[in-house]
């Protein structure tokens, strides 16, 4: 029996239209040929937990200047440059920075989102 999505309050904030696909305690959210999030709730590795954001590096400060609560990836004790924020999941201001971020996803915010060949078939 597959697990729930984690956080599947987000569905209420999305688009109608995105694509979900489940991975090892890990779901991909696709809309309009983009990756855009990743919702993750594993034991491995809890401090990477929550709301995975795709996006670009140029557009980190903008991002976290517009929504506080997203951070950088930290590895084993050290940032890692990554494309990708994350929202973590104990994060005091979780729920309300998630529906930001859902928000820019609705509103197509070109900041957000990661063009894919597979994001483009299951979404085309």
């Amino acid at each position: 029996m597959k697990k729930p999505m984690p956080f599947d309050f987000l569905l209420d904030y999305l688009p109608a239209n995105v694509v979900i696909k489940p991975a090892i305690g890990m779901y991909y959210i696709y809309f309009e040929g983009k990756i855009v999030l990743i919702s993750r709730s594993v034991q491995k590795n809890p401090q990477h937990n929550g709301i995975w954001i795709a996006t670009q590096r140029n557009d980190h400060a903008s991002l976290k200047a517009a929504i506080p609560a997203l951070n950088d990836f930290e590895f084993e004790d050290h940032l890692t440059e990554t494309n990708w924020l994350l929202l973590q999941a104990g994060h005091e201001d979780f729920e309300e920075a998630a529906i930001a971020v859902c928000e820019l996803v609705s509103n197509r915010d070109k900041r957000i989102g990661k063009t894919t060949p597979k994001a483009v078939q299951l979404t085309s």
